[in-house]
């Protein structure tokens, strides 16, 4: 049987979580940033310990909050947001920011403690 673990990449825009998402995946890396408008999933496998484990990995634009559209919204419109939809069910969060750009540690922070909270 093979485990398949959900891993979302969050951070403020242009902090590179595309990047290092393509660096992992693909051992490349590209000087010209294209913002991510939309959820990307990338579903690689990966060996550990002898056994085979299968990736989702999630690469989110920028979102407000986190869960996205916890106030007002309801659960089923936030789960309807098909550009965030699994986000709280994933089983761990890589959070990317930029060490040059205080906003994008700022913002992270932000969502971090809104993981924890919600979590």
């Amino acid at each position: 049987m093979v485990a398949t673990f959900k891993i979302a990449v969050l951070g403020a825009q242009g902090v590179g979580k595309s990047a290092i998402v393509r660096q992992f995946l693909y051992n490349e890396f590209s000087e010209v940033c294209v913002p991510t408008t939309a959820r990307r999933v990338y579903l690689p496998a990966v060996v550990m310990n002898g056994h085979v484990h299968d990736l989702q990995i999630m690469d989110f634009p920028p979102i407000t909050a986190f869960p996205p559209g916890l106030i007002p919204l309801c659960t089923l419109q936030e789960w309807a947001d098909v550009c965030c939809r699994g986000l709280r069910s994933v089983h761990a969060y890589i959070l990317v920011y930029d060490i040059c750009c205080f906003d994008s540690f700022e913002y992270i922070k932000t969502i971090r403690q809104q993981i924890l909270e919600t979590r």
